[in-house]
């Protein structure tokens, strides 16, 4: 009888669809790499699927922790999570133009991505301090403020994918906690406000961010008009929507992705944050659909368990991590559309890589917690 009381406090539906999305990523990343002759892509779906089985352990050990004493803990890993900031700026492995992995020994993982958790708890932490004021602006500010410690930090990587991420949090923090829907329009406003002044001092005026790399104010330049480079910038969005349109409604079928298969869409990218484009080649508007309707699903149950939690801390958990997880959906699969600027984001759950895997596994135990906590009292 006790061992199914312990079970029966799962929130079966999300653990499904977390499981249901790893699976299918696994299956793309092999699709996307199995042709390369570079042995690391060639063993990228096992070591994915070995990233998958750290995250479970993740996942597992905050589900059946208690969530109050992580956000008790908040300012501590916050502050942990300020501190690798710090040093991958010194002593960081630069990959792909940011300086943002740390390596010890065989083991390597990014700041930023730990970050993103450490965010949720601290700023859980603030909210919850400052609960009695949640509906007053300087709350609002606060927030945004702490928020920028991390962003500014990530910025001089430079990331800026990850860095985008943050403001979508505190949205979706402060609309949990209840703050005025006025005040909520402020990280609302400062993120349009920044795409605006990109566009301008960018796209317009031919101008280079400071705390951008070269390769990272092209990729803005190209999204405006990608024939500005169409053999340079331009080309990986170019072949994205080329083999994502090829694909038509039901695909080229698994392992037939062409644009894929003989290296148009970039190897090195294709199995991660262009794996949208290697579903929609091989399993067309059907298979996009499908996984755009699975983490749709996985967004749901996410808000359901935020408004089912059992007190303030848990409605903001639910939030922050329904921000991240939406954000990096959203900002992904647009990337590849050219809905939005090429920024190097990961799919949750299916993209290539072990940090943010792991990091959306333990966001998900810690929804898992709030869920137990509901059901078992």
């Amino acid at each position: 009888m006790a061992k199914t009381r312990f079970w029966s406090g799962f929130h079966w539906p999300s653990l499904f669809l977390m499981l249901g999305l790893c699976t299918a990523g696994i299956l793309i990343i092999y699709s996307a790499t199995h042709g390369s002759e570079m042995a690391d892509l060639k063993n990228a779906s096992i070591q994915q699927a070995a990233w998958v089985g750290l995250g479970l352990a993740c996942f597992f050990v905050l589900a059946f922790s208690d969530y109050h004493r992580w956000v008790a803990q908040g300012w501590f890993w916050f502050g942990g999570g300020i501190f690798l900031l710090l040093v991958v700026l010194v002593f960081g492995r630069e990959v792909n133009g940011a300086k943002s992995w740390l390596r010890f020994g065989p083991v390597g993982f990014q700041p930023a991505e730990v970050m993103k958790l450490a965010f949720l708890v601290g700023s859980t932490a603030l909210l919850v301090a400052l609960r009695e004021r949640i509906e007053k602006f300087r709350t609002v500010l606060a927030l945004v403020g702490l928020a920028l410690i991390p962003v500014l930090l990530i910025l001089k990587q430079p990331d800026l994918g990850s860095a985008a991420v943050f403001l979508p949090m505190c949205f979706g923090l402060l609309f949990a906690g209840g703050t005025r829907l006025r005040f909520l329009l402020i990280p609302v406003g400062l993120g349009l406000a920044a795409f605006l002044a990109i566009y301008l001092w960018v796209g317009q005026f031919g101008k280079e961010l400071p705390f951008l790399k070269t390769y990272q104010n092209n990729r803005i330049r190209t999204f405006f008009d990608p024939n500005l480079d169409p053999l340079g910038a331009g080309w990986t969005i170019r072949q994205s929507i080329i083999a994502i349109g090829s694909g038509g409604f039901t695909g080229k079928g698994f392992l037939r992705g062409d644009q894929n298969l003989y290296g148009f869409l970039p190897k090195n990218i294709a199995y991660n944050d262009f794996i949208f484009s290697v579903l929609g080649e091989e399993w067309g508007f059907v298979g996009g659909a499908l996984l755009i309707l699975g983490q749709a699903a996985l967004l749901i149950c996410i808000a359901w368990i935020g408004l089912r939690a059992p007190d303030f801390e848990g409605r903001l958990l639910a939030g922050g991590v329904l921000g991240m997880l939406f954000t990096h959906f959203f900002i992904n699969v647009g990337m590849t559309i050219k809905v939005v600027p090429i920024t190097g984001i990961p799919l949750p759950f299916v993209s290539y890589g072990g940090t943010f895997l792991a990091v959306c596994m333990a966001a998900m135990g810690l929804m898992q917690s709030i869920w137990r906590q509901r059901r078992l009292g």
